[in-house]
C-alpha cells in the first residue's frame, strides 16, 4: 500500500498548532515536526527557524475525502496564523515510515543546549555543549516553540549542580531531561496528558537521565510539595494564574530558588505579574520572544 505524506510549513510559533489540528487524520495519531532552514546556526539567539509538521495516511479509497478534511482545517487554522495550503506527497510503503527524517536536523537553543535526533550522531557539537535526545514524532514539547525555548534558556542560566527541579505540564519531558543534564540533582516531572507521559519517559530513557528524573501523570497537587529549588511551568497564562493564586503554586519554591513561568502572550504578562504578586513572589527576570513572554519569579 502506498502513503500519503501531508506537509504544512510554519514557523517555531504556529507549528505546534498546525500538528494538533492535524492529528486527528494521521495514522495512529502521529505527528512529525521537522526543523526546516538554517538549523545548524552558530547564533544561539536564532529562535524561530522555520519546521515543516507532517502527517502520513493510507492512499486508499478513504484519502480523498481525508485530504479534504485536511485541507479545510488548515484553512481556517490560516485565519489565525499565516499558514499556507498543505503539500500531498504519494510514498512507497517502503519509504513513508522514515520519509520525514532525512529532513530533520539538530540545533542549537541557549548557549549549550543541542537539540538532536536519536537517529543521527551527534556532530558539531563543541566539548561544552550538552546534547539533548529528542525524536520529534511528539507534536508537543520538540524545542520549536519560543515557550519551550525561554524555557530552556532560563534553566541553563539558573540550574546548578545536585539542585531539585519540578516540571509541570513537562509534554515531551524536554525541559525536565535538560535540567538533569545541566546538573540537577532530582527532577520530578508531571503532565495530565497519558501520551505527554509516554513521550517524557522515552525522552527520559534517551537521554540516560532515568536515575535523575521521576516522570508521572497528575497535576500540581500530585506533586511533592518540596520546596524546590526550581519550580518551571511552561502552559498557558490562564492555567498559570490559577495556579499561583488557587494552587499555591509559589509555596514549591524553596526560599532562595527561583520560579520559570512560560506560555503567556504579551497581553496577559501583567495578569501573571499580579498574580506573582499576590502570591508572595516579585519578578526576578524577563524573556521576550516576538509577543511571547516568559517570567523568572521569585519568593520575596
Amino acid at each position: 500500500m502506498n502513503w500519503i505524506e501531508v506537509s504544512v510549513v510554519a514557523d517555531g510559533e504556529a507549528a505546534e498548532a498546525v500538528a494538533e489540528a492535524l492529528r486527528p487524520y494521521a495514522y495512529d495519531q502521529s505527528v512529525a515536526l521537522v526543523q526546516m532552514g538554517d538549523a545548524g546556526s552558530p547564533d544561539p539567539y536564532a529562535l524561530e527557524p522555520a519546521v515543516a509538521v507532517k502527517i502520513y495516511i493510507p492512499d486508499d479509497e478513504q484519502a480523498a475525502a481525508a485530504r479534504q478534511r485536511i485541507e479545510t482545517a488548515v484553512y481556517f487554522l490560516g485565519r489565525l496564523y499565516p499558514i499556507p495550503a498543505p503539500a500531498f506527497q504519494t510514498l512507497a510503503e517502503e519509504d513513508w515510515a522514515n520519509a520525514w527524517k532525512k529532513h530533520y536536523e539538530p540545533f542549537r537553543i541557549g548557549q549549550r543546549l543541542w537539540i538532536q535526533p536519536s537517529w543521527q550522531p551527534a556532530e558539531s557539537v563543541s566539548p561544552d555543549d550538552i546534547v539533548l535526545t529528542l525524536d520529534p514524532g511528539m507534536a508537543f514539547g520538540t524545542g520549536l516553540h519560543p515557550t519551550t525555548q525561554m524555557c530552556l534558556q532560563a534553566l541553563e542560566q539558573l540550574v546548578t549542580p545536585g539542585a531539585s527541579v519540578l516540571d509541570v505540564g513537562t509534554g515531551s519531558g524536554i525541559l525536565a531531561a535538560a535540567a538533569a543534564k545541566l546538573g540537577a540533582g532530582r527532577v520530578y516531572a508531571v503532565d495530565t496528558d497519558k501520551l505527554a507521559v509516554q513521550a517524557a519517559l522515552e525522552n527520559v530513557r534517551l537521554n540516560d537521565v532515568a536515575q535523575v528524573v521521576t516522570v508521572n501523570a497528575g497535576t500540581l497537587a500530585d506533586a511533592p510539595r518540596g520546596p524546590w529549588a526550581l519550580v518551571v511551568v511552561n502552559i498557558l497564562a490562564p492555567v498559570i494564574e490559577a495556579m499561583l493564586r488557587q494552587e499555591q503554586l509559589m509555596a514549591y519554591v524553596a526560599p532562595g530558588g527561583r520560579l520559570i513561568l512560560s506560555g503567556i502572550i504579551e497581553e496577559q504578562a501583567a495578569g501573571v505579574a499580579a498574580a506573582v504578586a499576590a502570591s508572595g513572589g516579585e519578578i526576578a527576570q524577563t524573556f521576550t520572544v516576538r509577543d511571547w513572554v516568559a517570567f523568572v519569579a521569585r519568593p520575596t
